[in-house]
């Protein structure tokens, strides 16, 4: 099953209280990835897309499924190129996927997420139990907003490891059939 970045599918969610203010019209910026490593992205499976208006952007990754009884991880670096005289910060982070769990079965997602050369600035520990069948979702909102440097070129690190225990019929996955998005970084932008 192939992911399909959904950006339009994006622009309709309500805005947060951070985006909610009146701000200065954000820089164009633009993403792509520059490294791809571990056993739940393999070559060619993960896709980072920029929203329109700025104020986020995706990885999707196809091929993120973990059966019971194991587990698989991905650290995806993001390289955000931003013009001169601005910077930005993650403010939050969410995850979508499909579980189907069976009775006495756990599903746990711990993401991790980080500017190079920062200390992680963004984390989600969740466990899902079984019996369980259905789409499921984590946010992680940062306690403090961590900018990245201003006239830096710096990536932004995203380490995920998903993990079933139970019998081999349970399963997880780090992308919603839904929407096609796995995880969406939220961004708050400032001038330098």
């Amino acid at each position: 099953m192939a992911a399909v970045v959904g950006v339009s599918l994006l622009a309709p969610l309500a805005p947060s209280a951070a985006q909610a203010t009146t701000r200065v019209a954000v820089p164009y910026v633009t993403v792509r990835v520059s490294s791809v490593n571990g056993s739940g992205c393999p070559v060619g499976s993960s896709v980072v897309t920029s929203v329109p208006d700025q104020t986020a952007f995706t990885v999707s990754f196809s091929q993120f499924r973990v059966t019971g009884g194991s587990y698989k991880n991905c650290v995806v670096s993001v390289r955000v190129s931003v013009p001169a005289g601005w910077t930005y910060a993650v403010y939050e982070v969410n995850n979508r996927g499909f579980g189907v769990l069976d009775s006495g079965a756990s599903g746990r997602l711990v993401m991790n997420s980080w500017f190079t050369g920062f200390p992680w600035t963004l984390r989600a520990d969740q466990t899902f139990r079984g019996p369980f069948d259905d789409f499921w979702q984590t946010t992680s909102a940062a306690p403090s907003l961590t900018y990245a440097p201003c006239g830096a070129s710096t990536n932004l690190t995203l380490n995920n490891t998903l993990r079933v225990t139970g019998a081999t019929t349970s399963s997880m996955e780090l992308f919603a059939q839904d929407l096609r998005v796995s995880t969406i970084f939220r961004l708050q932008w400032r001038q330098c």
